[in-house]
């Protein structure tokens, strides 16, 4: 097997030629001196390299200069939580933000980040835990509370739950033919 050499095109080529089961370990041209030095470029130097530029971009990053960046943050951070947890601990975390309740409706402060619906890319969403929530509210035997509107995932706010399909579909009703007024409030940084 012929010995690893630096090529024009900033290659690293060992191997005796075009036939399969050659190595080939490609290095960008700025590496060509630094794997020469230290050998070839294998999957975990790459890595590690990739990881130590990553916090080196991370380090360079400006800090949050005021009250409202800062708060965005947080939210970012908790969003990315509460989309790892155990749906057990999301829907403590929506019982905890409960706004109104009777024997009709449940309404909750929806968080930032979290979708109400499921779709590529979604590992938990409010829908999926909407009958763990039910059963913490109304004990083990109570019948999973249903959607009465949904918000967009980077929307917090007041969100309506129904405990029968069919006031379900009265407060529905009500959104559709805008008897419901909605006030949407942003903050401009």
């Amino acid at each position: 097997m012929a010995a690893p050499s630096c090529t024009a095109t900033g290659a690293w080529v060992r191997g005796t030629g075009p036939r399969l089961g050659s190595l080939f370990t490609l290095v960008s041209k700025p590496f060509c001196s630094t794997a020469a030095a230290t050998g070839p470029l294998n999957a975990q130097r790459l890595a590690e390299r990739l990881r130590a530029q990553k916090r080196e971009q991370e380090k360079k990053k400006p800090e949050p200069i005021n009250r409202i960046q800062r708060r965005v943050q947080e939210l970012v951070r908790f969003t990315r939580q509460l989309q790892r947890v155990h749906p057990n601990v999301l829907a403590k975390a929506l019982s905890r933000g409960i706004l109104h309740q009777d024997e009709d409706l449940v309404v909750i402060n929806k968080p930032y980040g979290l979708p109400v619906h499921g779709g590529p890319g979604v590992q938990l969403c409010i829908s999926d835990v909407l009958p763990i929530l039910a059963k913490m509210l109304h004990g083990h035997k109570a019948e999973p509370l249903h959607l009465c509107h949904r918000l967009d995932k980077e929307t917090t706010g007041v969100m309506v739950l129904a405990w029968e399909k069919d006031v379900a579909h009265q407060v529905q009703e009500l959104f559709r033919t805008r008897q419901v007024a909605k006030k949407y409030w942003y903050e401009d940084h």
